[in-house]
């Protein structure tokens, strides 16, 4: 599998279980890129929903993938702060100037205080029985759920300001 380039523009595609589309971010720049890592960004990107509904993002944001882990990060960056907004996903695929997963219901929302709640439990409740998640899947889940909650805890990337600043700063070089 190829890993896109650094400066390349990107589509962002989210597929459900049945691996059919959820929602894809059109245009994504990426800022770094490596075996196994891609960290990116866009600026009020076009959003297409899986039902043909299209929507722009009101704030800018900073992505980090990793395809060793079953979840991806967003830094939506507001006016005066920030948050992190994780998804419980598949580690992510690339071809074609497309990085895809397969999400998995269940969010994390992160404060910029490193605060946080889990959300859409139900809906990954509902789902499994939909699209009959194996076994494998969800304790896959619940166990990345648990690594992400100790990255949290433990300040590690990208959850601390060093890495906000770092990659806040190169994110304004580009959009800019």
């Amino acid at each position: 599998m190829t890993t896109p380039k650094i400066g390349s523009t990107i589509e962002i595609l989210s597929l459900k279980h049945n691996h059919k589309m959820h929602r894809r971010w059109l245009k994504n720049f990426v800022m770094y890129s490596d075996d196994h890592l891609v960290i990116g960004g866009n600026d009020r990107t076009v959003v297409e929903e899986s039902n043909k509904t299209t929507w722009r993002t009101t704030e800018p944001a900073i992505f980090y993938f990793d395809k060793r882990y079953w979840f991806n990060i967003v830094i939506v960056i507001k006016e005066t702060d920030y948050y992190y907004y994780c998804n419980l996903s598949t580690p992510f695929t690339y071809k074609k100037a497309i990085l895809q997963y397969i999400d998995y219901d269940i969010d994390v929302i992160v404060q910029s205080d490193l605060t946080y709640t889990i959300v859409d439990q139900k809906e990954f409740k509902e789902n499994k029985n939909r699209y009959d998640y194996p076994l494998s899947i969800q304790y896959t889940i619940q166990h990345h759920l648990f690594i992400l909650q100790e990255w949290i805890n433990h300040q590690k990337d990208p959850f601390n300001k060093e890495f906000f600043d770092r990659w806040y700063r190169t994110f304004s070089h580009i959009k800019n």
